[in-house]
Parts: structure tokens; sequence; C-alpha cells
């Protein structure tokens, strides 16, 4: 039991935002979290991960990056700053403290590896980014090469394979694929579906800043808009065996919640042909692979970089109610029920997920204030 006002399952960035924005308006609170560092999943991300987004739109509320920080900070630069965000803005955080089950009574109640806890609020700041998806096929568990999703992938060395084959098209994809290409490695990728491809890059500003710059406009019209710079920047990828998405970038993100490629090389490493593409899987033996257009090839690695679901069915008794089969909170919804249970990070968006965080955070503080 805590005599705090409100709650906050996670010490990640939505978790951290949230604490400081409700100190600043002098409310309490109690940060639970599962792991035994801030950041837990940033710890745990590969090696050359970087923020797609410009330093000045990824910090949290109250405190810029800092200026000595490259344009995109990497994994570890991340991490630095989440640190001296928490001691900066004193806020505790007990570790090791899993949440199993959050449920309204009189109040709201908390079920943990360490007992109960209860509160006037619970904010819900584990992230789009929790449970990992693994797709299956026929045969999978016949594949005697090294199987393993993205959040278990750390570099191309630790990886000790020749032959790798990277399943998904996302921002994790790309970069493992483009990683494990610079290493010298025999790569492909698995792309079931139509994709979006955006640059990292475009007429000297971020893809994020423009975003930002366009956001308050139809997106649908964005869309039709940069349809035709997007085609002239990275040509017919129908030859590579790339299908392009009928609908844009941020249609596919609002709609859908599906994130683009962000391209940081890849495409140009599929153009020269050191990332081979194929289609789906469709069956597995041995070490070889057998994909949906008859073709096949063999590997010593699959790697599924599939994504994440929220995971809130196992925190939720009532989530099916709550949610009405979707994964959490529709688009922007930061209390759906007006019942005093918050949720922050679960809306994908083009402009950079910290500054959404950041944003809703904010939001989040005010109404717990009100």
């Amino acid at each position: 039991m805590t005599d705090a006002e409100t709650i906050i399952i996670g010490a990640g960035p939505a978790g951290l935002a949230c604490a400081a924005a409700l100190r600043a308006r002098g409310r309490s609170f109690l940060v639970l979290e599962k792991g035994h560092t801030l950041a837990a999943s940033w710890h745990r991300h590969y090696d050359r991960l970087r923020l797609h987004t410009h330093k000045m739109h990824s910090a949290l509320p109250g405190k810029p990056m800092p200026r000595h920080f490259p344009k995109y900070p990497s994994r570890l630069q991340v991490i630095e700053y989440l640190e001296v965000y928490s001691s900066s803005n004193d806020i505790e955080v007990r570790f090791g403290v899993r949440a199993t089950t959050i449920r309204k009574d009189k109040t709201w109640t908390v079920e943990t590896s360490y007992g109960v806890f209860e509160a006037s609020n619970v904010i819900v700041a584990t992230g789009l980014a929790n449970a990992p998806i693994r797709p299956t096929w026929e045969g999978q568990e016949l594949f005697a090469g090294k199987l393993l999703h993205s959040s278990e992938f750390r570099n191309a060395a630790a990886l000790a394979a020749k032959r790798v084959l990277v399943v998904g098209f996302g921002n994790s994809a790309g970069e493992i694929a483009l990683e494990c290409a610079e290493a010298g490695l025999d790569v492909a990728m698995s792309v079931r579906g139509p994709v979006s491809v955006v640059p990292l890059e475009l007429f000297g500003l971020t893809s994020a800043s423009i975003a930002i710059a366009q956001r308050f406009l139809p997106y649908r019209l964005v869309d039709a808009a940069n349809a035709p710079i997007l085609r002239l920047r990275f040509g017919d990828l129908g030859k590579f065996g790339l299908e392009r998405a009928r609908n844009g970038p941020l249609t596919g993100i609002i709609e859908r919640g599906r994130t683009p490629l962000i391209n940081i090389g890849t495409i140009e490493r599929i153009r020269s042909g050191d990332i081979r593409v194929f289609p789906a899987i469709s069956t597995s033996e041995d070490r070889r692979v057998h994909f949906s257009d008859g073709r096949s090839d063999i590997f010593d690695a699959i790697i599924l970089a599939t994504g994440y679901r929220p995971g809130l069915d196992a925190l939720l008794p009532d989530f099916a109610q709550r949610f009405g089969g979707a994964d959490g909170p529709l688009r922007g919804q930061i209390q759906p029920a007006n019942d005093g249970l918050y949720f922050c990070g679960f809306t994908a968006v083009p402009t950079g997920l910290l500054r959404e965080i950041g944003i809703e955070a904010e939001r989040i503080a005010a109404s717990i204030d009100r």
C-alpha cells in the first residue's frame, strides 16, 4: 500500500516524463519498474540503434538533450540522457517490482510481485514495444539454424552467422539487415506485404521536422502531396521485390499504426544486391527456407524483426471490455474511460515518439492536477 496519489508503471521515457510532469505540479507519485535499470528496453535494444528524430524533437519536458550530443543520439546517449533526467527531477523508482494486475475497486489497486498498492490514479507507461511478436510458419521447429527475435539481437558479430534472413520491413528490420550487410554477411529480407519508405532527411530537414510542420494538414492530402517526391527519391522498388503501399506513410501510421521504414541506407543496399528480398516464408526444414513464390535458400540464422504489441491484456482483467477488441487505447487517448486509468506512449506518430510522450505526459499531469 502507498500514500502516493498516482502509481506509474514503467520507468522508461513515458514513465519518467509523467513523473517529472507530476512533480512540477506538486503531485505525489510512485514509479514501479519490473526491471533493474531505468529505460530497461533501451538497454536491451541492439547496439547500433540511434534515434531517427532530431535531438531537438526528442527531449522530455523540462530538459533539452545535451548540446554535445549528435543530431541523432545513439542508444547509449539516450540511456545517459534518461538517467540524468531522472536524477535531475529527483524521481524515485522501485526496481524489481512487476505489476501483474490493475483493477478498480473503491480506488485503483495494482497487484505486484512485491505486494499490493492502491492509488487514486494509475498511469500505464509500459509502451508499444512491450511483448515481442513472434510469427510462426509450417516447419519452423525444424529450422536447424539460429532463430531469434530482434529484441534478442545485439550486433552482427555476436550473431556468428554467415547467411542471415531478416523477417519484416520496419525500422528494426532495416537497421539489422543493413548492419549485417555492412559486416559482409549474406543478407536477405522476407517482406510479406506492401511497404512504405521515407528518407531520414529531405531538403536538409529531418522527416520528423517535416511531419511536425505538416501536422495540422489532412494526412491524406499530405500523403498525396509527398507521393511524387518519394517516388522521385526512391524510384521503382517493384523490380527489387518490394511493393509500394497504396496509401502513403502518414495514412499507414494514423489508420493502421504502421510506422514506415526510415531509410538510412537499407534501400541502397537492396538496389546494389547486398540485401536480397523474398516474400513471406511458407515452410522451412533443416537450414532451408521456402518462400511463397516458390523460391528457397539456405540460412544460418533467422531474425524476426516483426515488432511488438502492448501486452495490456496481461495487466487488465477487463481488457476486452475496456478496449473492444483493440490492442489498447485509441489514437491520442490518454484516459479512455475517464476513470483515473491513464496511458502514455501508446500512439505511433510521424513526429517522433519521445516528443509525443512529452506532450502526453503534460496532458496527463494537467488532468490529474485538475
